[in-house]
């Protein structure tokens, strides 16, 4: 077998529509920062081989005088591991703003003919020693920012120190410029080089991690970094690496269907009608007009907030016979006036005690997990509590509002007749579940109202957090690998997404497979390939291209999914690439997710 007939024998269509449906091509997941595959320019760190050589046409030049000694490989540092720093010789691994010819005033310029002594020639690789204008990094898949959003740059700057501007474009054409600024180089924590381009063994030198915030940004998409503008045209910059914090990998939002008791909002066809006798009835004088539909506003477009007339719209806390000082008593008999009858909907007027809905669904929280309600009170404003039930535990936490008038929201006043326009205001809340971590939601209670003249409107709540299934799941690791590695950040968690990192591929491979099926076999490889090692465990998978990074790392991702029928599947997953060895295929480890608590 041949070029990619090799992962053909791995690839055997899978005949489910549902997973055919369901795999999309790999995305960046928001899961902790994004190691940005910067557009390098120069080969300036000497790896092992790169020393001694100065005049090598495709090989190691400095920025200035010294370099950065990776001869052993990347340094075991708590600072760089967070990076996805170049190990390996004869590659391209900054992005260097500057002019080698003209830095520490010309003393370095390449010779014109290779004569050994410590200054090179002029590489292959570079095509104008130049490169002091902007140094553009465009983003293949840009990377969403949230209020936590930071970037954090790797360099330094030879002779001298100096500072830089780092311009972030995003998708909506906005661009945001921060400057980063480092003190010269020398005599710093990592392993140096000198001797300019000879790269004998030298002094340390300094690296500067420079933190930028980009959490104004919340909302936009990172498209492009570029680097430009240097405050010292004497010396040479040298970037070896971003991260972004991306916007968190967003939660599956379930918006609860709470377990309404009244019929508190004016729909189309039920002003004017007080004593209907399924009809609309004030929570006490006013109520809400959505005759034309729900307002498209922000704040409602989160929610579900009921639209259609005749049915219960809200959860009712309060006496309506009793609000307002009884004002608003229900009449005995119909007559027409303001006061309506005491609906058919509503056996017994008095909902102070505390209003239950239990999830159809119910929730598994974790730690980014919050809980957001629209509601209102009527006569002055007031608290009420609102208790969250587990399946072994509870927590209660308290709402405020202040009085309902004088809102953003067009409503109609007459208590039960609703023909005079008002006012009214919505409040929002949203509260912190994280402690509840790993808990499951089953039921969400309100209660307790301080202000037992007015009544209290509970309009529409969600819930984030993954989705609960009666299972146990999870990863589960086969191993299988003849070199590569795989893991996740997923859970395995109903109504989350799912993911797997391959590391340890050939880096920049266009050679690379994730195979990914439902049922899992034990072939050894070597029974199709005997000089290799490893176990094939996808059993007939589907494929996608794997995008690996300069750092051998590539991710795919699966979108949350909510479907119940999903709990107990199984998925397992493993990469494979082509590799012109002995052994031609490369494999990763294995690894299965089971969709489940």
């Amino acid at each position: 077998m041949h070029g990619l007939a090799v992962l053909d024998l791995l690839a055997r269509t899978l005949a489910t529509l549902v997973v055919a449906a369901w795999l999309p091509a790999p995305t960046l997941l928001a899961q902790g920062p994004v190691q940005v595959p910067l557009n390098y320019n120069w080969n300036g760190i000497a790896h092992a081989g790169e020393t001694g050589q100065p005049d090598a046409p495709n090989g190691f030049r400095s920025i200035s005088d010294r370099a950065l000694d990776f001869t052993g490989g990347v340094p075991t540092d708590p600072v760089l591991s967070r990076y996805a720093l170049v190990g390996t010789a004869g590659a391209l691994d900054m992005v260097h703003l500057g002019n080698r010819n003209t830095v520490d005033n010309g003393n370095w310029a390449f010779d014109s003919s290779p004569n050994s002594n410590a200054v090179g020639t002029q590489p292959s690789w570079l095509s104008n020693p130049n490169q002091t204008g902007s140094q553009t990094t465009n983003l293949t898949t840009p990377i969403p920012l949230g209020l936590q959003s930071q970037a954090t740059v790797l360099f330094h700057v030879s002779n001298g120190g100096g500072s830089c501007d780092v311009t972030f474009s995003f998708q909506s054409g906005a661009t945001a410029t921060r400057t980063i600024t480092a003190p010269d180089w020398f005599n710093g924590a990592f392993a140096g080089r000198d001797s300019v381009d000879r790269a004998d063994a030298g002094n340390n030198l300094g690296l500067v991690e420079a933190t930028l915030d980009l959490s104004a940004f919340a909302g936009e998409a990172l498209t492009r970094i570029a680097f430009g503008n240097r405050s010292n045209t004497n010396a040479g910059y040298g970037i070896y690496a971003v991260n972004v914090v991306p916007a968190p990998e967003p939660a599956t939002e379930t918006r609860i269907a709470l377990n309404y008791n009244w019929n508190g909002i004016v729909h189309a066809g039920e002003a004017g009608l007080p004593d209907a006798p399924n009809g609309y009835r004030s929570i006490a004088d006013k109520g809400l007009d959505f005759r034309t539909g729900v307002p498209a506003t922000p704040l409602l477009a989160g929610f579900d907030l009921v639209a259609a007339p005749g049915s219960p719209d809200l959860v009712m806390l309060g006496n309506r016979n009793a609000v307002g000082s009884a004002q608003y008593p229900f009449d005995p008999l119909p007559d027409g006036d303001n006061l309506g009858t005491q609906p058919a909907w509503l056996p017994n007027p008095d909902l102070t005690g505390p209003q239950t809905t239990t999830l159809a669904t119910p929730v598994l929280l974790d730690g980014s997990s919050t809980a957001s309600f629209l509601y209102q009170m009527s006569h002055g404003g007031g608290a009420f509590d609102v208790t969250f039930t587990f399946a072994t535990a509870s927590i209660t936490t308290t709402l405020t509002a202040s009085d309902w008038a004088g809102g953003s929201y067009l409503a109609l006043d007459d208590v039960d007749r609703a023909q005079t326009f008002t006012m009214l205001r919505i409040e929002d809340a949203t509260i912190d579940l994280s402690p509840a971590s790993g808990l499951v939601l089953t039921a969400i209670t309100f209660g307790n109202s301080s202000n037992s003249n007015g009544s209290c409107a509970i309009l529409a709540a969600t819930v984030t957090g993954c989705l609960s299934c009666s299972n146990s799941g999870g990863p589960f690791a086969y191993g299988g690998g003849n070199g590569p590695t795989m893991s996740t950040s997923a859970t395995g968690a109903l109504g989350c997404p799912l993911d797997w990192q391959v590391q340890g591929a050939t880096p920049g491979t266009l050679l690379g497979r994730f195979a990914l099926s439902f049922r899992a076999t034990g072939i050894q490889l070597s029974s199709v390939f005997p000089a290799c090692s490893g176990t094939i465990h996808v059993d007939m998978p589907l494929t996608a291209v794997a995008f690996v990074d300069a750092t051998g790392t590539a991710t795919f991702s699966l979108p949350a999914q909510t479907d119940p029928g999903f709990c107990g599947l199984a998925i397992i997953a493993q990469y494979a690439e082509l590799v012109p060895t002995s052994c031609p295929v490369l494999l990763s480890d294995a690894l299965s997710i089971t969709i489940g608590n």
